[in-house]
């Protein structure tokens, strides 16, 4: 009985810091899926609003064209509405969007640097490295024919 004195907070000491990890760790990762998620809807949206211009009012050849500045206006109004944080790492210029050569397709990508701007703290564990591993760059893309 005497022995197995001060046992449990010798458990504890041990057990806790992993139990700590481990949420920070399902936080971070939380944390970084929904932000792709969100980078995602963005670009979705902007290859679905292509999909509303009218052909009718617009010739053969300037279709694609219009297409793709309307694309690329409703993922910059997109982009602008997300948090600080996820625009961080991402720097919009406007020409997210593009009509392939062949005129019939429209992709809208966005890549964010997740070392320069991370999204979530990692934390340093000296000669174990750093914690959670995190991606360095997250990107998303939507593609469509028209």
């Amino acid at each position: 009985m005497r022995n197995s004195r001060g046992a449990v907070a010798l458990e504890f000491l041990l057990l806790f810091p992993l139990v700590v990890a481990m949420l920070y760790g399902a936080a971070a990762y939380g944390i970084l899926f929904f932000g792709k998620y969100e980078m995602q809807s963005v670009v979705d949206q902007a290859v679905s609003s292509a999909l509303r211009v009218d052909r009718t009012r617009h010739s053969a050849a300037d279709f694609p064209g219009q297409i793709e500045s309307t694309a690329n206006a409703a993922l910059a109004q997109g982009w602008a509405s997300k948090s600080q944080r996820l625009r961080a790492g991402a720097e919009i210029t406007g020409n997210e969007c593009q009509v392939d050569g062949s005129g019939s397709f429209l992709s809208c990508t966005i890549s964010r640097d997740n070392k320069a701007e991370p999204m979530v703290p990692q934390l340093t564990f000296g000669f174990l490295g750093e914690f959670p591993p995190m991606p360095d760059t997250m990107s998303v893309e939507a593609t469509m024919a028209f």
